[in-house]
């Protein structure tokens, strides 16, 4: 299957190379002979900040480019003749600037980009009038100067304050996030809104394969446009992005360096960006990045068996045609990392290798088809290796890799997008994890409207999805489940969605509901084996069938240009809940545990899978307030519950109650914010869970940014945890171990040549 995508992008780029790229015949009026230069600074109206990565486009020549972090962008060698410019950010209303070119060089000073408020929308930097879905008020968008000061290796601590958002862990190397008590499966982690191919929705001890250090656009979509990226979306999507547009051009080769260290861990972090144009229709990407963290420090010592060694290498190739555009692109991570020892589990810890091999094309077209006006295609595919080992042991426990191929293809005019995705999962495990090798095939559809009867915007999505799971018969061990069961399984997903909005003044009242189904993955029907990095003896439940949740959110939102104020009610019903508990009272040996290495090296208590009623609700509140032309300040407010109605008692693994402040000042060109966390006690427990005290947090981050010539500087620095306190996350799997992290002084240094 991969030669024949082989042998059709060579062909493609054989015929691309063969075609001359002709100028529009609008244009033979220009003067050919002179030529013209437009520059600016983009910036935010609310705080006059400068925005980087906003797209400048010139759609009579097909040409553009990006704004620095600066904000400040250049387009030479323009021919004389009336242009019209657009300038466009996600968030942010359009500009576009019209005029006569007829001297060499036009300065356009600052454009100032006025924030979408009324229909929160999405706009895609494309220059075209692709579907601009109304987002739920819950979802969150996070890019910029706001981005990089709150980034961290991890997608879990990166998002950690936002509103709902929770980590569960097992080491800094581990931290997966939590949307709103959901965790796993229950919500997908996309790039670029397709799958990122690893198996870290499939167990706590599983890193998240990416250091975000490599992307700058994070976004938590919820509500019907979350059906767009599978169907296990009742917790929401999160989608990361590199930010690479795919209609800029870069004019000529530009460099971005990153470098970075951390006291908590002794990290020393390197990556850096290169750009490199190959003619007016061609150009290259690639970039490298390095980090070394060595073991955690807490307030009451070293987290022994914590350190994280990350590599990654990208390369990207782009072909840019008169209405389409198509990108090649390969990209390698390798994740080194170590779960600590537990008396609960391996007593000298666990040593983890993830490496992921990844290779994307995507093909881009304007069209004029039946209404729609885009067409996109994108094909990935996934090769994932991952090896446990015992603490100084040569030799791999735990042996898991996966291979997997998706092909998406997608429609999109105004207020509609249907697509299809057809994906092959194979999963093959080794060692002691004696989950039987195994093949998934899927075929999607989908699909999203969006209409507006009279003052209500209305929005309906659909997903129906067909599954197989194939597992591999043979001579392989199973100790709990009964051989016979582990046959195919078949499974239809029907997933639905739609959502009503109601704007009045500075008003916003939302409403949305959503079904959701969820199929078992192979280790929730088939585990039966060790799973040191987990410290548990893992048992499947092969007769499983799909987990189906209900899902309301209402919304009350205020905004004005100084001010705003959202808040959010949610509530999930699910009747069937897959959920892996501890077998017996955990107490008696063989039947509740077993003991690992004869009992020097540690036990390991047994968990089986199984269904019960469940119910996760909660409340979310947002306050944003301008109080003067420096300060910004914002509060939220986060609770979320969940029980097990089946048993009458808590779910297990339920965040406690969070509270958020932070005060922003803007010197220009220095930024400074205080934040405070206050977390209240866990005290409703679910089964064999502990209660976890109440702490507060508080830290500093900030930016300075100087310009010197040609190159930007950029300054970001991070104080956390600034009183050194002592406190447990109630979600860690190892809070009996050691408290979390102590203070820590991070610094960054960005440069852009």
């Amino acid at each position: 299957m991969q030669s024949l995508f082989y042998r059709a992008l060579k062909a493609h780029t054989i015929f691309c190379y063969a075609r001359k790229h002709i100028i529009m015949f609008s244009f033979l009026g220009f003067a050919w002979a002179q030529e013209a230069s437009i520059s600016g600074v983009v910036i935010n109206e609310e705080d006059e900040k400068p925005i980087p990565g906003a797209n400048i486009y010139l759609k009579q020549l097909d040409v553009g480019t990006v704004s620095q972090m600066d904000g400040s962008f250049i387009l030479n060698k323009l021919p004389y003749g009336n242009i019209s410019l657009t300038i466009s950010v996600i968030g942010f209303k359009d500009v576009i600037k019209s005029m006569e070119l007829d001297e060499e060089s036009y300065d356009l000073g600052k454009i100032v980009m006025l924030r979408d408020t009324l229909l929160f929308q999405v706009i895609d930097v494309d220059a075209h009038d692709e579907l601009q879905p109304h987002n739920f008020a819950s979802n969150v968008y996070i890019a910029g100067n706001n981005f990089q000061e709150n980034e961290k290796a991890s997608l879990a601590f990166t998002l950690e304050k936002e509103v709902g958002m929770s980590i569960q862990s097992m080491g800094q190397a581990t931290a997966q996030p939590v949307l709103r008590g959901y965790s796993g499966d229950r919500f997908s982690i996309t790039e670029d809104g397709v799958t990122i191919g690893d198996l870290s929705n499939t167990s706590v001890d599983h890193t998240v394969s990416m250091d975000m250090s490599s992307y700058n656009k994070v976004r938590i979509i919820r509500g019907p446009e979350a059906l767009l990226y599978g169907s296990n979306a009742i917790g929401g999507i999160i989608d990361v992005s590199r930010g690479i547009n795919k209609k800029a051009r870069i004019d000529k080769p530009r460099l971005w360096t990153l470098v970075g260290t951390e006291t908590s861990n002794k990290t020393a972090l390197t990556n850096f960006v290169g750009y490199l144009p190959i003619n007016s229709n061609q150009q290259f990407r690639f970039s490298y990045l390095n980090r070394e963290s060595g073991n955690e420090r807490t307030p009451k010592g070293v987290l022994e068996n914590t350190a994280l060694s990350t590599n990654e290498a990208t390369g990207t190739y782009s072909y840019f045609g008169k209405v389409s555009q198509s990108t090649f692109a390969v990209e390698r991570i390798t994740m080194d990392y170590g779960i600590p020892g537990s008396y609960e589990g391996h007593i000298d810890g666990v040593d983890i290798e993830m490496e992921k091999n990844t290779q994307k094309y995507n093909y881009h077209r304007d069209i004029s088809f039946l209404g729609f006006e885009t067409l996109d295609l994108d094909q990935r595919f996934i090769d994932y290796n991952h090896v446990e080992k015992e603490k100084g042991s040569r030799y791999p426990s735990v042996l898991m890799d996966q291979e997997i191929l998706s092909i998406q293809g997608k429609f999109t005019g105004p207020h509609v997008t249907v697509g299809s995705l057809l994906g092959y999962r194979k999963f093959t495990a080794g060692g002691f994890y004696w989950t039987p090798d195994a093949k998934e095939i899927s075929l999607a559809i989908f699909g999203l409207t969006e209409r507006r009867i009279n003052d209500i915007t209305l929005q309906i999505s659909s997903r129906a999805e067909n599954l197989s799971i194939i597992p591999r018969g043979g001579n392989i061990f199973l100790s709990n489940i009964d051989p016979a069961q582990v046959s195919n399984r078949n499974f239809n997903i029907f997933s639905g969605a739609i959502g009503a909005y109601r704007n009045w003044k500075n008003w916003e009242f939302s409403l949305g509901t959503i079904l959701a189904g969820r199929n078992p993955s192979i280790e929730d029907l088939f585990s039966d084996g060790p799973h040191l990095g987990t410290y548990a003896f893992e048992i499947g439940q092969p007769k499983l069938g799909l987990e189906k949740t209900i899902g309301m959110e209402t919304s009350l939102n205020y905004n004005t240009e100084k001010s705003s104020f959202r808040l959010t009610g949610y509530r999930n019903y699910s009747p069937n809940y897959h959920i892996s508990t501890k077998v017996g009272s955990g107490y008696q040996i063989g039947a509740d545990w077993i003991e690992w290495g004869s009992g020097s090296s540690g036990w390991l208590y047994k968990y089986q899978m199984k269904e019960l009623k469940s119910m996760i609700y909660g409340i979310e509140s947002e306050v944003k307030h301008k109080l003067a032309k420096l300060i910004n300040i914002y509060g939220s407010l986060s609770i979320t519950r969940g029980d097990n109605l089946t048993e009458n008692k808590p779910l297990s693994y339920m965040p406690p109650d969070k509270l958020f402040f932070s005060t922003e000042l803007d010197l220009k060109p220095l930024s400074i914010s205080l934040s405070l966390t206050k977390v209240l006690p866990q005290t409703r427990l679910g089964e064999f869970e502990t209660r976890t005290d109440g702490y507060f947090l508080a830290d500093i981050n900030g930016s300075y940014i100087l310009h010197s010539s040609k190159i930007v500087h950029k300054i970001i620095f991070q104080l956390d945890n600034i009183f050194d306190r002592e406190y447990y996350n109630h979600l860690s799997r190892i809070k009996l171990i050691m408290p979390e992290k102590g203070r820590s002084i991070g610094f960054r240094y960005r440069m852009i040549f």
